[in-house]
């Protein structure tokens, strides 16, 4: 995690100066809802909340607000990926 914090920087950094892929922007020259969203996903993983917070602050939000939920045990990530949690309540095979 931390050898990948400096590369997430510069790939969000990288990310700045390109053109955007979003379709709604390309045409209709509007940001759309998640416009930033990768760069601000970057940008957390890079240690850098404000510039996340610039890119995208409902991404921002968002994932923090997952982080948060996930930390506190609300949320049970391989429950929710299908993976049995507690092999003590697997089904039995019939």
């Amino acid at each position: 995690m931390v050898l990948a914090s400096p590369l997430a920087l510069r790939f969000a950094q990288y990310l700045e100066h390109q053109p955007s892929l979003c379709p709604l922007q390309q045409f209709a020259g509007l940001a759309c809802p998640s416009c930033g969203g990768t760069r601000a996903a970057f940008y957390l993983w890079g240690a850098d909340p404000v510039q996340a917070l610039k890119s995208n602050a409902g991404v921002t939000l968002l994932v923090l607000a997952l982080a948060g939920l996930i930390a506190a045990g609300k949320i049970d990530v391989l429950g929710v990926l299908g993976a049995p949690t507690d092999p003590r309540h697997q089904e039995s095979p019939r």
